[in-house]
């Protein structure tokens, strides 16, 4: 008797377990990331490299070069991570971007002094 109880038991917990696995049950869906857009402008007197223009995910981290053209020095940025930076004895200037947020970021270049 307390086999066929057992048993009984066995059988039923069996059909629980496979009724409760059934292929309509609910699979969360994986969240697709947050995407901030990053634009950068330049002033006349020079260009950035790379051409980070675009999506990221939250949280990607972009390093960016400012370089001045012939005649030309770097001045500023502005909207990046660290717009007080100064690279006016370098030939280049860098700046770093955290996507933490939709992001505008303007390189200025102005024309040298000769002296």
């Amino acid at each position: 008797m307390k086999s066929i109880l057992r048993g009984k038991i066995l059988i039923s917990f069996l059909f629980l377990f496979i009724n409760s696995c059934s292929k309509d049950a609910s699979i969360p869906k994986e969240q697709a990331p947050i995407q901030y857009t990053l634009t950068v402008t330049t002033s006349e007197g020079g260009f950035v490299t790379p051409d980070a223009n675009g999506t990221y995910d939250a949280g990607a981290a972009i390093t960016i070069s400012a370089t001045p053209n012939e005649g030309y020095m770097f001045d500023r940025f502005s909207g990046s991570d660290n717009d007080d930076s100064r690279c006016d004895f370098a030939r280049y200037c860098r700046t770093s971007i955290k996507m933490n947020s939709n992001r505008d970021v303007q390189v200025f270049f102005k024309l040298s002094t000769s002296e």
